[in-house]
């Protein structure tokens, strides 16, 4: 699986997403008075909230935002018979257009799962964070849906939500989107008609995706994707249209995305989502593995002969492997996913720590296992944690009860290795150091996750190793943040 995750009750994840009210005005129908109310007229405004399960991901078309699989399967929590009719007509038709399909479903598991709360507005959860929100929670809501909706209505906001749900996002944010907008007229129509702040302002409407971390098309004004943008709100005689059906781009950008059978690119062969690469070497995320077949993977083994290699765990969103400490056959597990001493290379993978937990893992250099240490990352209970290669320290502070990103660039011809978290630079040493000398071997084979003391419980997941690591994390990497520490030969 990917990215983002939450681990049933024994885990408590607090959301870090960007959800600002998503409101109709103030005549629209309320649950009091459904029933005597004349229909809500479609012109009015609604505006729709895309939410992410952390900031970091927001993005136009973010590459970790697309599903790596072709049926999603949606389960209604609520709403009547025609209503969910209608839904079921109009989502179907970005399947006409490219390789995914929605399932409906009446139980679990399921990846989407609609309400109808009529005070929250209409909103969804944008492609693969859907995965990781609660079974009992929605992950996209209609607010103001009805029987007597009519099509147009049905179609428009229909698509736009399913759009967030594989992958898509505001299309007036996109990284060449050049709207000259009044900003000071925005402010006040958003603070009038949905009671945003300056700063909700700000993040919704004019802060633009990066470009590196998006796979978009040319900016579309006709998208199904775009706000309707009112005249008054930009400089010269521009607007944007109630855009209510997908748009030419919008069937060719969801096509490239999820291309039909025969269509498939040989570089998205890998069963996992990884970061944009030349070549992507390994994608490890256990979705085909079982506690049976775990301990005969090629990728992964024990430290010692029928060791513990830690619990695979499977939850109604995906496997993740859970490290926790044991008095006896204390979990001990080494991923191989290749030998590398030349060239440049992004390994990263998903990380989540629970409160008040530990957890550690070392980089292996040698050939064998424990032949050669190099850098060793602890991760304490008060959430610091450091970084100690060749007798030396860094110190950095992390997130517990969060799933968070961690990140080596492996720079083979620099002799250099950088270490990340949520892509921020935590500390830069030479590849050659090893634990305790300054001349070891310029060498990657294995990384080693240890329970190493009483305290220690954290779950991986969805291991990515690629060849030319991408130019974002690259020039990340690069970057030297104030309170890390960067070591050189």
């Amino acid at each position: 699986m990917t990215i983002w995750h939450i681990i049933t009750s024994t885990l408590i994840i607090s959301l870090a997403v960007f959800l600002n009210s998503c409101t109709k005005e103030e005549s629209d129908l309320t649950s009091e008075d459904e029933e005597l109310a004349e229909p809500v007229s479609d012109s009015e405004e609604k505006i729709c909230t895309e939410l992410y399960y952390r900031a970091t991901d927001r993005a136009f078309g973010s590459k970790q935002a697309f599903w790596n699989k072709k049926v999603l399967k949606v389960r209604f929590l609520g709403g009547g018979a025609y209503v969910q009719s209608k839904i079921k007509e109009y989502a179907n038709e970005w399947s006409q257009h490219a390789n995914i399909n929605f399932q409906f479903v009446t139980r679990e598991p399921s990846d989407i799962r609609i309400s109808f709360d009529r005070n929250s507005g209409s909103w969804s959860y944008v492609g693969q964070s859907n995965r990781f929100i609660g079974t009992s929670r929605a992950t996209m809501n209609f607010g103001w849906f009805t029987d007597r909706t009519s099509d147009t209505e049905f179609r428009r906001t229909t698509l736009h939500e399913f759009g967030h749900a594989i992958g898509l996002s505001h299309e007036h944010q996109h990284p060449e989107a050049s709207i000259q907008w009044n900003r000071e007229a925005v402010y006040s129509y958003y603070q009038r008609t949905q009671d945003w702040s300056r700063r909700d302002v700000d993040a919704n409407i004019f802060q633009r995706y990066n470009a590196s971390s998006s796979n978009f098309s040319a900016y579309d004004p006709s998208s199904i994707m775009h706000y309707y943008i009112p005249r008054s709100l930009v400089l010269g005689p521009w607007s944007a249209p109630w855009n209510s059906a997908l748009s030419t781009i919008d069937k060719q950008f969801i096509a490239s995305i999820y291309p039909k059978s025969g269509d498939e690119p040989p570089s998205e062969e890998l069963s996992c989502a990884c970061t944009a690469s030349i070549t992507g070497i390994a994608c490890d995320n256990f979705e085909d593995l079982t506690s049976a077949t775990f301990p005969q993977t090629d990728d992964w083994k024990p430290w010692s002969t029928n060791g513990n290699m830690g619990e695979l765990q499977t939850y109604s969103w995906g496997k993740v492997l859970k490290i926790q400490h044991q008095d006896i056959n204390n979990p001990d597990v080494v991923y191989a996913p290749a030998t590398l001493n030349d060239g440049t290379y992004e390994l990263s993978w998903d990380q989540y720590i629970g409160p008040n937990s530990s957890a550690y893992f070392n980089i292996q250099k040698g050939v064998e296992i424990g032949q050669e240490f190099g850098a060793q990352f602890y991760f304490d209970t008060e959430s610091s944690g450091q970084v100690k290669i060749n007798q030396q320290v860094i110190d950095f502070n992390y997130t517990q009860n969060q799933w968070l990103k961690m990140a080596l660039i492996l720079d083979f011809e620099n002799n250099q290795v950088n270490f990340s978290i949520e892509d921020r630079l935590v500390g830069s040493f030479p590849n050659r150091w090893s634990a305790q000398s300054s001349d070891g071997t310029n060498q990657f084979t294995m990384l080693n996750f240890y329970a190493i003391d009483a305290d220690t419980r954290f779950w991986l997941d969805n291991f990515c190793l690629s060849r030319s690591a991408s130019e974002a994390s690259i020039a990340q990497s690069k970057l030297r943040s104030d309170g890390f520490g960067t070591f050189r030969n």
